[in-house]
């Protein structure tokens, strides 16, 4: 039984149990999903600023599942970061062997197996410019377009959630002609359960990035992938942190 921890580093607990149903619904028989946020945080992340602020919480997670008391017998055997924006993935990288990835990095990964063009879809304008910081790491720019529907992301959640798929879909649609996309990646962890629906109305592959992300740790999790200590994910040394965040010293 291989256990995969998918975390939202948000306080939605609607996202949290949106994601944690979805990964479930596309892992093996033997891979077993836990889902949950920190306890302290954005209520949503866009932009910058949330996501600084997410980090912490998201790393305050991941030291508790770490430090808990049946981690040697029944181990994580990977994190996902159920956030589009890949908060706080390099340093979650640092506190943990098991492989982490985030859900940006996990999307573009698998579009461009089945598309040599696509579009980011993002809720709001103010997360452009990081997603388009993200592409260029992950060595997508000359692949990927990033755009916003211009909603928030918890609109994505009850009565406003249809008007919120129209704007989505008005832009993705703007994307295959104007753009020449081949394909659409959602920019939300919230958006993971229309990706079906998108795909049919377009006619073009829709990339989920929850269900990318947790099929790719569940697959290094069965391969017996571990993140590298040598280098930039080396355990970081054990330190106190004081003020609000005392006692958040990484396990050594």
């Amino acid at each position: 039984m291989s256990k995969i921890a998918v975390i939202n580093p948000n306080l939605s607990e609607g996202f949290t149990r949106k994601v944690g149903d979805q990964a479930r619904s596309i892992v093996g028989a033997n891979t077993d999903i836990i889902a949950l946020n920190p306890q302290f945080g954005p209520a949503s992340i866009e932009g910058y600023y949330d996501e600084a602020f997410a980090s912490v919480g998201l790393l305050s997670v991941i030291r508790d599942l770490e430090a808990a008391p049946d981690h040697i017998a029944n181990p994580i055997g990977g994190y996902v970061v159920a956030c589009f924006d890949d908060t706080g993935v390099d340093a979650a990288r640092c506190l943990t062997s098991a492989p982490v990835l985030g859900l940006c990095e996990g999307a573009l990964r698998m579009a461009a197996a089945v598309a040599s063009r696509f579009a980011i879809v993002t809720p709001m304008p103010v997360s452009v410019r990081p997603l388009e910081h993200l592409v260029a790491k992950y060595g997508a720019a000359s692949q990927c377009v990033v755009r916003a529907a211009g909603v928030r992301t918890l609109d994505f959640e009850g009565d406003g959630a249809d008007a919120a798929y129209q704007a989505l879909k008005k832009q993705a649609k703007a994307s295959l002609t104007e753009d020449r996309s081949e394909a659409i990646v959602l920019g939300c962890a919230g958006m993971t359960d229309i990706a079906d629906r998108l795909k049919d109305e377009l006619g073009v592959p829709v990339i989920d990035g929850v269900s990318a992300a947790v099929k790719m740790i569940e697959a290094m999790a069965m391969l017996g992938l571990h993140t590298s200590k040598v280098g930039a994910y080396a355990s970081p040394p054990l330190k106190t942190y004081h003020g609000m965040f005392s006692g958040f010293a990484p396990q050594g």
